[in-house]
């Protein structure tokens, strides 16, 4: 019984793990910045938004962010636009507000870009044939971070932006279960040095 147990509890840390990173398509950058539920900005028809930001990793994938749909009203096209530095439009992405929920957080997947890394972007949202009382939110914060810049709504120009996370394809499988052990191991190490 105790061989089992041990077989058991090291099958879940060493091998459970890779079989779950050998399933993963795309990573986050990190985790979504906190924001205040009260700062909103509204969205329909022409009044969109703009985000500019910094991709932090390659193969730059999908964005996500919180999008709050009132009493799901919105039931049309929300559209993403992903521009490069040069005001290039490089990606679109289109969902349906009937698929997010009030307060969800929504990905908007596009094709991979490849040479992302460190490079300045705008997206922008709308959803053009939503009425005023289909209108969408979207949260914001006032102070910029290290990859979230700035935003523009009804031609005006703020620092900071929408608490969002970047997503990233990762250029192999074996890279990403590489990833998975090291920061498995250097906990592991992190917790046997506290014990010092």
């Amino acid at each position: 019984m105790i061989w089992f147990t041990i077989f058991s509890v090291l099958f879940l840390v060493l091998i459970v793990p890779a079989i779950l990173g050998l399933a993963l398509d795309i990573i986050s950058a990190g985790e979504q910045p906190g924001y205040d539920t009260n700062k909103r900005l509204s969205i329909y028809g022409e009044r969109g938004v703009a985000q500019k930001f910094i991709s932090s990793g390659a193969n730059l994938t999908a964005i996500g962010t919180s999008i709050r749909n009132p009493n799901l009203k919105n039931k049309k096209e929300v559209i993403l636009n992903l521009y490069n530095a040069d005001n290039k439009s490089v990606r679109t992405s289109i969902l349906n507000g009937q698929n997010f929920q009030d307060g969800d957080f929504v990905k908007f997947i596009f094709t991979p870009i490849a040479d992302s890394m460190n490079k300045t972007y705008v997206f922008t949202i709308f959803s053009p044939l939503a009425g005023p009382e289909e209108t969408i939110e979207v949260f914001y914060f006032n102070l910029p971070t290290e990859t979230i810049l700035e935003f523009t709504y009804d031609e005006e120009t703020y620092p900071g932006g929408f608490p969002l996370v970047t997503f990233h394809k990762p250029n192999s499988k074996f890279e990403v279960v590489k990833e998975i052990y090291s920061n498995l191991f250097s906990r592991l190490q992190l917790f046997g040095s506290q014990k010092l």
